[in-house]
């Protein structure tokens, strides 16, 4: 349980490898193996959610709650944005095979403040500059 209380804990979005070095002081004999598996298990669970990071690694969101993804495409920070800020699109009527919608997730590809230049953790400065508390900056940090 020292992994979900971890991610409940860190609003990154981190990797498995992050999780592992974060925890490794506290439980030596745990292993990056079992981070992975852990994670799996959880993300089948409904517990947690996978990300798509820049670099392709596996990352995790351990935040509840009914939400989006806006990833910079620059650094790779992950920002969580609140889905009652932007409506979802309808799913297809029609789908090919018989595909059936069971969710829509919405991932949006940004340039963050600090990439910008602007350093004050906001998505846009043109649209709902939607502030971003605990979330990641271009280093990792959180703010």
């Amino acid at each position: 349980m020292a992994i979900l209380a971890a991610l409940e804990r860190d609003r990154r979005h981190p990797s498995a490898e992050q999780l592992h070095a974060l925890l490794a002081d506290d439980h030596p004999s745990l292993s990056l193996s079992t981070v992975y598996t852990t994670l799996e298990t959880f993300a089948r669970a409904g517990l947690i959610r996978r990300v798509n990071g820049l670099d392709g690694r596996l990352r995790v969101d351990g935040t509840r709650g009914n939400h989006d993804h806006a990833v910079c495409r620059d650094c790779g920070s992950i920002y969580d944005v609140d889905r009652n800020c932007f409506a979802l699109p309808p799913a297809p009527d029609c789908l090919p095979g018989g595909l059936e919608v069971v969710r829509v997730r919405v991932e949006y590809e940004v340039v963050c403040a600090a990439c910008r230049g602007l350093g004050d953790g906001r998505i846009s400065p043109d649209t709902k500059e939607a502030d971003q508390p605990g979330s990641e900056d271009a280093t990792g940090n959180q703010e």
